[in-house]
């Protein structure tokens, strides 16, 4: 495709000039207090919880203060200098668009280049300061391909940059009738802009740690050992695999818990959650009295079943000085130490080294040695010579048994 770049605008006065709104902040503070039932609709986007809410309480503010034929925003560009790429794209009109129709659009969008060329982060700008001259827009490759086939001749744009990158992009396009944006609406928009990035600072701050948290639970879930994690009034707040099987012991005894589903029946154990309980009370009144809790561990053992223990952790956050407390349990079970044809499987991946692992899941996915090799960058000697090592100590006869087991 043929690249077709016209000149761009001059530098940041051009941009500037329309957006400044000389009065400073209180005429853009002006500017939202003028216009009808705004206070409501920036109140409904700060209370937005999530993506879809703050999706529809922006639609919602834009189209009634700035009139627009489509509304896209771009979250989080993976690389804005060179990729249309963003972890999540929402549009209205809501039209869905191939990688090509993007990569493609990418190649003869000045837009990009314009916002990189400037020596300073601009915040807002539109289409007419990026090419201020309408004919020569019009005879460029990115209005004839991309904004004219869609009846969009206009094009306002909000950046909303993290560090030194544009991290995301909203984008407001309009037709030929609705006319280019005005100074007081690009001046409203640089109003908004603050309102906005606040909330989405905070929402993609929100995602980033949700997307940790479910690393972190993904990584605990085959942990060979027994985890819980319960908050300030002892209520789970995660438990891996082997903690639910545990529990189910616990609780029902190991002849009973065979016969339950262990997530179905889960829940901490009594002797646990009067143990958290204590732990509790005891750091409140170091609190109270302003002495520093020392911490430790306290451990409570079942009251039948001999050798069956769980070691509990009060967790205190110092860098969060506005979290409860929390416990960190494990549970161990010493008497009852299964043979490995009955282990779980991630309690047989956890008898493995870290190499045997590797080899053992890609023959749970039905692999040949020779793949195995390929893919793990190993030779064939070596993967059969770590297959028999996993044959022994997880006491099976070959890949087959292995499978089964495994799976």
């Amino acid at each position: 495709m043929k690249n077709s770049f016209p000149s761009l605008g001059t530098g940041p006065a051009r941009v500037a000039r329309p957006a400044s709104a000389r009065g400073g902040r209180g005429r853009h503070a002006g500017l939202l207090h003028g216009s009808p039932g705004i206070d409501a609709q920036l109140l409904q986007l700060h209370a937005a919880n999530d993506i879809p809410h703050f999706w529809t309480a922006l639609q919602a503010l834009l189209g009634a203060t700035i009139p627009h034929d489509a509304l896209i925003v771009y979250l989080n560009f993976l690389d804005f200098e060179t990729s249309w790429q963003a972890t999540e794209i929402l549009a209205t009109p809501n039209a869905q668009r191939p990688t090509k129709w993007f990569q493609n659009r990418r190649q003869v969008d000045m837009t990009p280049r314009f916002v990189l060329s400037q020596p300073k982060k601009i915040k807002i700008y539109r289409l007419s300061d990026v090419v201020p001259d309408r004919s020569e827009l019009r005879r460029s490759a990115f209005f004839k391909e991309f904004l004219e086939p869609f009846g969009w001749h206009h094009l306002a744009v909000a950046l909303y940059w993290r560090g030194e990158h544009v991290g995301s992009q909203i984008a407001i396009r309009r037709t030929a009738a609705q006319g280019d944006f005005t100074a007081k609406e690009v001046a409203l928009l640089e109003a908004v802009h603050p309102h906005i990035e606040t909330v989405l600072n905070r929402l993609l701050a929100y995602e980033e740690e949700r997307a940790r948290r479910r690393w972190l639970e993904a990584f605990n879930h085959h942990l060979p050992f027994a985890l819980l994690f319960l908050n300030w009034e002892m209520k789970s707040l995660y438990v891996n695999q082997a903690g639910l099987e545990q529990c189910s012991r616990w609780n029902f005894g190991p002849a009973k818990a065979r016969a339950y589903q262990p997530r179905a029946v889960f829940s901490p154990p009594a002797e646990v959650v009067q143990a958290c309980a204590a732990l509790k009370t005891e750091w409140l009144e170091h609190h109270s009295m302003g002495q520093p809790h020392l911490g430790g561990a306290t451990k409570v053992s079942h009251p039948t079943q001999t050798g069956f223990t769980a070691t509990i952790r009060l967790q205190v956050e110092e860098h969060v000085r506005t979290a409860y407390p929390g416990f960190i349990v494990y549970l161990e079970n010493h008497a009852a130490k299964p043979a490995l044809d009955q282990l779980p499987a991630h309690s047989l991946l956890g008898q493995l080294t870290v190499a045997e692992r590797e080899i053992a899941r890609h023959v749970s996915e039905g692999l040949g040695n020779a793949e195995i090799a390929r893919r793990l960058r190993k030779s064939v000697k070596t993967v059969k010579g770590q297959l028999t090592s996993i044959f022994k100590k997880l006491g099976v006869n070959g890949r087959n048994r292995l499978m089964v087991r495994l799976r």
